[in-house]
């Protein structure tokens, strides 16, 4: 199980198909500063802990197999484009992204105390009085459902169940009933330290060298693109085309990923090239058969940039032919516009 603050996601629900997790990872970083970054698939789960700096630790977990550190990482990057993991990531305070990073690093400080001499709420007070940095595992008898007690500082900030699926409870009810639980079936209790002082990163960030420019060879210069005033005709035009590939997709019944996934990871693909398509900054969307775009393009770059997009999705699905056959009417419609921009698909 693993387990973080999960109560706001800064974003949700994204797919790890079609995600550079490097990019990721370092785009959080700058536009959060400190959270975590959660995987999760039927059958598994991770999660990349960070603050401006560094990568601070990462978890694995699946039926057969765990994972912690850089070893987590490297699992989380080779299987995350195979894997389609749903991902979200999570804001967490500064002063508590160490405490939850470190979680799976916690030592043992007390081990099987049992109810019958230990009751927990002393146990509780006498953490609060030390001040102590760590986490209480509850084992109750009688098979009853268990669970963990977070203290940050001596300060109780959390429970989560043994049985459930990770989520943090901050209620005193959960505590309260937790110890109820402890005196009325008995158990054994766990207690975890965390020392934040010897915390050791996983990976820094790597600051990139600025690249020198290369010189371009002189070259007559090009014949102005016609500019079009209406933006709209354009991007119905754009709205059409992608359309019909979603279409043609859509009917093949070989090819198991859903379009808005292709052309995402296609997006992702071509950032560096043109960073209105950056997903995360969502300039340009295609959402249910609409197109919307909020940047500041010029026309000519914008057409270019998707129509490389819809032919290399094409290609690559191995739907070039079927999809040119789809493209008559579209051809006819917007002729103009495709002689004006040298469109050629």
């Amino acid at each position: 199980m693993i387990i973080i603050p999960r109560e706001d996601p800064a974003v949700q629900d994204l797919n790890s198909y079609y995600l550079k997790i490097d990019k990721l990872l370092e785009h959080y970083q700058g536009a959060l500063g400190t959270g975590g970054v959660y995987f999760k698939s039927p059958t598994s789960e991770a999660v990349v802990f960070f603050d401006e700096d560094n990568l601070l630790n990462s978890f694995y977990k699946d039926k057969k197999l765990e994972f912690k550190g850089r070893a987590a990482l490297d699992k989380i990057v080779d299987i995350s484009s195979v894997n389609n993991f749903s991902v979200s990531i999570y804001y967490i305070l500064p002063e508590r992204v160490y405490f939850w990073a470190n979680l799976s690093n916690a030592e043992e400080l007390y081990t099987d105390l049992s109810s019958e001499f230990t009751d927990i709420e002393g146990l509780i007070k006498k953490i609060e009085n030390e001040k102590l940095t760590g986490y209480i595992e509850v084992k109750l008898n009688q098979n009853k459902d268990g669970g963990f007690l977070f203290y940050y500082n001596g300060e109780v900030i959390g429970g989560a169940s043994a049985k459930g699926g990770g989520e943090l409870d901050r209620s005193a009810a959960y505590r309260d009933d937790l110890i109820e639980k402890s005196r009325e079936f008995g158990g054994r209790f766990d207690v975890k330290n965390i020392n934040l002082l010897k915390i050791t990163p996983i990976a820094k960030k790597v600051t990139k060298p600025t690249p020198r420019p290369i010189p371009r060879p002189v070259s007559k210069p090009k014949v102005p693109v016609k500019p079009h005033k209406d933006m709209k005709l354009i991007l119905g035009m754009l709205e059409g085309l992608l359309s019909l590939l979603e279409t043609v997709i859509k009917a093949n019944k070989r090819i198991k990923v859903d379009f808005e996934t292709l052309l995402n990871k296609k997006f992702v693909d071509k950032v560096d090239q043109y960073d209105f398509l950056d997903p995360f900054a969502a300039e340009f969307r295609y959402v249910n058969g609409e197109v919307i775009f909020t940047g500041k393009a010029s026309q000519k770059e914008l057409v270019k940039a998707i129509v490389e997009c819809a032919k290399e999705i094409a290609v690559n699905q191995g739907i070039a032919k079927s999809f040119t056959k789809y493209l008559s009417p579209w051809k006819k419609r917007y002729t103009d516009q495709i002689m004006d921009f040298n469109i050629e698909i």
